[in-house]
């Protein structure tokens, strides 16, 4: 089965929900690109509202706290993230890390997109991904 490109934009649009739009019914498996963002950040260091509304932003994504917070409850209440809370500047900070079996559900889900985009782009564009991901990296390492 190819997937075509416009699907995979669709599915990863700025002011999209990030469901995979398939015609999957609610009881099965969906695929959500701000859960996976989440999931791949808290595996890195903890991590707060603000700070992953203003990193999604960074790739397009245009949340607010009320989308935002549910997400973190559900994946809390699934046990693939743990919150800690700290006052900072006198007001709660709630600070959110990815579980041990976070870190299961995560690996999986890397897995399943691996095998999609693998399926659904070609060596030119995997190429062309991979070589901007080097120059991200290489500025980064240079900024900090």
């Amino acid at each position: 089965m190819k997937i075509s490109l416009e699907v995979l934009a669709w599915c990863s649009a700025p002011g999209g929900d990030g469901v995979w739009p398939l015609g999957m019914s609610s009881h099965k498996p969906q695929f959500d690109f701000v859960e996976f963002h989440i999931l791949h950040h808290a595996s890195e260091r903890s991590l707060y509202g603000l700070w992953m509304i203003e990193e999604l932003a960074q790739h397009g994504y245009k949340l607010n706290a009320s989308q935002l917070y549910p997400r973190f409850h559900r994946l809390q209440k699934r046990g693939y993230l743990k919150r800690r809370d700290q006052v900072v500047d006198g007001k709660l900070r709630k600070y959110y890390r990815i579980t041990p079996e976070g870190r299961v559900y995560l690996r999986e889900q890397k897995r399943r997109l691996t095998e999609l985009i693998s399926e659904a782009l070609s060596v030119n564009e995997l190429s062309r991904a991979l070589d901007s991901r080097r120059k991200r990296e290489e500025a980064k390492r240079r900024s900090d």
